[in-house]
């Protein structure tokens, strides 16, 4: 949880590395809060998943406040890898790029400094 609301805290530090813990960490609390108000939709705010026209509020305001710090804590992941956060853009390669960058994110990060700082004591 703590590496949660780090990555909160640092949601405006694009500069820096983040270790495989304060990633992983990040994206499991991510989905779990995300399931959360998946939940919270489908039972109490009216939300029907089999309806295409229907949309869960509360899931799209969570992922709408989270998207700029997964951003943060993704490209800060890269870094610690020794890669350039604009390779957050193989993304758009729809399935390839996805497992291309969570291919990045299982990686040791580089032993002792590299081009883009001290490894993260977090």
């Amino acid at each position: 949880m703590k590496y949660f609301i780090l990555g909160l805290k640092n949601w405006n530090k694009f500069n820096g590395r983040a270790n495989r813990s304060e990633f992983w960490y990040f994206t499991l609390f991510y989905f779990i809060f995300g399931a959360i108000a998946y939940f919270i939709d489908v039972s109490f705010l009216g939300y029907d998943p089999m309806d295409i026209t229907s949309i869960g509020v509360l899931q799209v305001a969570y992922n709408l406040v989270l998207l700029i710090p997964s951003f943060s804590v993704t490209i800060r992941r890269l870094h610690d890898i020794n890669k350039s956060g604009w390779n957050l853009l193989w993304m758009l390669i729809p399935l390839l790029g996805a497992v291309y960058i969570i291919i990045l994110n299982i990686l040791k990060g580089t032993d002792g400094d590299n081009k883009y700082g001290a490894p993260s004591n977090a």
